[in-house]
């Protein structure tokens, strides 16, 4: 790794660390954000008397006359979050962890979620930003994969294990 990398790295881990203090909240609160961030996707946490999870929520923003476009990413950190509403039903494939394949899994549709303080990150790939905001304690409604997402978190926080069926049951049609 050359300086001006290690430098880079220093500089943004220092301000991750920030982000903790900045907020009031624990630091490990912040590792399903800071996971969503680097390795994409959501992501779970618990310790004792702390659960977190982060859902992340992506809209293409697409310019038809210079053929130009950007993935807009908002990250959301739901500390202590309570699953308050699930409704409808979708059939989707999903893979998790070191499982070895995907299940078709039933996940609701439109999820309510309350948490004691939620932070959203607002990552601009185009203006190379990551804005942070503290939206509080708040109830929030989520569709579609968002929905999945935060479902699928939850099911990690209650120690409930994926289940659905396997691709295997797929069968090839002409």
């Amino acid at each position: 790794m050359e300086t001006d990398e290690i430098r880079e790295e220093l500089i943004f881990a220092a301000q991750e660390a920030a982000l903790a203090e900045r907020f009031g909240i624990p630091a490990e609160a912040l590792v399903p954000l800071l996971f969503s961030l680097c390795y994409g996707g959501d992501w779970s946490y618990a310790a004792e008397g702390l659960t977190a999870i982060s859902a992340v929520k992506k809209t293409t923003v697409y310019d038809d006359e210079r053929l130009v476009g950007y993935s807009l990413e908002e990250i959301y950190l739901f500390v202590d979050p309570v699953l308050l509403q699930r409704e409808g039903t979708v059939y989707r494939l999903e893979k998790c962890g070191s499982a070895p394949a995907r299940l078709l899994v039933k996940r609701p549709y439109r999820v309510r979620l309350g948490a004691s303080r939620v932070i959203r990150a607002t990552v601009h790939p185009l203006e190379r930003t990551i804005r942070t905001e503290d939206l509080g304690a708040v109830e929030m409604a989520f569709t579609g994969s968002t929905a999945y997402g935060i479902d699928h978190e939850m099911e990690h926080l209650a120690g409930r294990e994926i289940h659905g069926e396997g691709l295997r049951t797929f069968r090839w049609g002409g």
